[in-house]
């Protein structure tokens, strides 16, 4: 068979040089070029994917040509009685290799490149003299293994088309990927003379796959942190998930999350990571006094891009040498209650909208979170509590009850029930009304916290009544308890700062014990409120047990 490098001469030669010559010898003229090759490679190319069609085309024309080759070796008088037509087979065949918009490159069967087409040189930047006689290892990055490229040479080396992906390199340096069809070829015994690889560049394709994979990729990050912000029960682990979010994705060098504490109007922060004290974040005035900050009066994030050239926020306190940083505001239900402030030397790898965007969508996420918390806390608030006198409501005090006694069970321990009564407090409301009631009903309520935090639980139990639970009390103790209480509240003038009106009143006060006589919470509400009624009975401003 011809040597498949007489394709690489007739690039050089002239129709008029080679018309004439018998293809025999051609092969000798060219087979005098060709080097000695002692040593075989184990990897070949990697290389492109040609759209199907063209790529079939041409692998078959190629292989159309080496059949050609061997029927003229085998049959040199045809060659004589039809040269015109070979030699426009050549030239139509060479025509489709050196102008095909596919990378081509041939090798012999140790894997030596013997022919490159002018696409090769245009897509790597190595000419045909800087590759021809070389292996196509020249084009492997060194980060890139040879394993794939050695279960390719066992391929195509068992007389089969191998298909794939490679990163390859160019002549700069520049890194590129290709798609390869790379096919043995046979003489007329079978045996493996060359390899033809058809490539094609996929770069594009590449790089717009791995775009889009980082999108979804963000994308479901994005939606599991949605689910984990809807899923949080308290502010803490809101703060600690968005830090852990913000470092995986734009990996800063420090995170600090600044809020509003709108009962001292301070500032004060829950989280810095690296940890580092509130004093050495922000300075002493504008945690005083938060309008210092512009992000919190502005609400609008700010980005300092090189501390070298730009000023920082009035209210930092933070020293930084290079870089800058982005401060986000926290805003949810029409108001500002904080602000996330990411430090970056190099602040270059936050440059462009969607990375800023993307920011803003976690920190706006936990605004909303926090928002929800604040909003739950508000309702439990309202639902746990009574408006008027700020102690535990009715509603909340069944069951709070029924834990204690549970937990007293457990622990087979006693509990006291006290159900305090003011007394005449319907006059208090005919003579003064409903304004000063709350008053007295507030001012009593102070007086039982004050008087009874280290024993039990105040609530809130009729229009006025009040209820305390004392775990692990004995009766003796509640009845000795109960009485001092009634001594401090007959002797407290209740009064109204803006009438000076002063008002005195008395309390009775029934108690009831669990486990006797009560076993269980009805029972006991049901002796508490007897002892009460005997109270009240006995003539008020007293205590009665049951």
């Amino acid at each position: 068979m011809a040597n498949i490098s007489l394709i690489k001469k007739l690039r050089q030669l002239q129709p008029e040089v080679y018309k004439g010559k018998t293809i025999t010898e051609l092969t000798d003229e060219l087979n005098a070029l060709q080097p000695q090759l002692t040593e075989k490679t184990d990897v070949v190319p990697s290389a492109t994917q040609q759209s199907k069609l063209e790529q079939e085309r041409l692998l078959n024309s190629i292989n159309a040509y080496m059949l050609w080759m061997e029927l003229q070796n085998r049959q040199p008088k045809a060659e004589a009685c039809e040269p015109a037509r070979a030699a426009g087979d050549q030239n139509k065949l060479w025509c489709a290799i050196e102008q095909s918009s596919s990378v081509i490159v041939i090798t012999n069967n140790w894997g030596i490149i013997e022919y490159v087409n002018p696409k090769f040189t245009q897509l790597t930047g190595y000419s045909p003299e800087e590759v021809i006689g070389k292996n196509p290892r020249i084009l492997k990055p060194d980060s890139v293994s040879s394993g794939d490229f050695r279960k390719m040479w066992e391929t195509i080396s068992l007389g089969k088309e191998w298909r794939g992906e490679f990163c390859n390199k160019k002549k700069d340096g520049e890194l590129y990927w290709e798609f390869a069809s790379i096919s043995p070829v046979k003489d007329a015994n079978g045996a493996i003379t060359h390899y033809v690889a058809v490539k094609e560049d996929i770069t594009e394709r590449k790089r717009a796959d791995e775009e889009r994979n980082n999108h979804l990729r963000e994308l479901e990050d994005f939606m599991s942190f949605s689910t984990i912000t809807n899923e949080a029960t308290q502010d803490e682990s809101l703060f600690k998930q968005l830090s852990t979010a913000l470092h995986t994705h734009f990996m800063p060098d420090m995170v600090v999350i600044v809020m509003i504490d709108r009962e001292r109007n301070m500032l004060y922060v829950p989280l810095s990571e690296p940890l580092m004290p509130v004093q050495d974040i922000i300075k002493n005035e504008a945690v005083l006094d938060p309008s210092l900050c512009t992000v919190l009066t502005g609400g609008q994030m700010h980005t300092l891009n090189d501390i070298a050239k730009e000023s920082p926020c009035q209210c930092l306190q933070h020293k930084i040498e290079k870089g800058g940083y982005v401060s986000i505001p926290l805003i949810a239900g029409g108001k500002t209650f904080g602000m996330v402030i990411l430090f970056k030397e190099n602040m270059a790898s936050w440059e462009g909208e969607k990375i800023r965007r993307l920011m803003s969508n976690y920190i706006g996420l936990t605004a909303l979170a926090l928002h929800r918390l604040e909003l739950l806390d508000i309702a439990k608030h309202t639902n746990v509590t009574d408006e008027v006198t700020a102690v535990y409501s009715n509603r909340f005090f069944n069951e709070l009850l029924g834990k204690q006694l549970s937990l007293a069970k457990r622990r087979n321990e006693s509990l006291c029930l006290l159900i305090v009564d003011v007394d005449h407090f319907k006059e208090i409301l005919d003579n003064y009304g409903v304004n000063v009631g709350d008053l007295v009903l507030q001012q009593v309520a102070g007086v039982l916290s004050d008087f009874l935090r280290e024993y039990g639980v105040i609530a809130r139990y009729g229009n006025d009544e009040f209820a305390i639970i004392m775990p692990d009390m004995s009766k003796n103790r509640a009845l000795v308890l109960a009485d001092d209480l009634r001594r401090i509240i007959e002797s407290t003038d209740f009064e109204d700062g803006e009438t000076d009106l002063s008002v005195t009143l008395t309390v009775s006060i029934g108690i009831a014990t669990f486990p006797e006589p009560a076993a269980d919470q009805e029972s006991l509400i049901k002796c508490a409120n007897k002892a009460l009624y005997k109270a009240k009975e006995d003539g008020r401003n007293r205590i009665a047990a049951i």
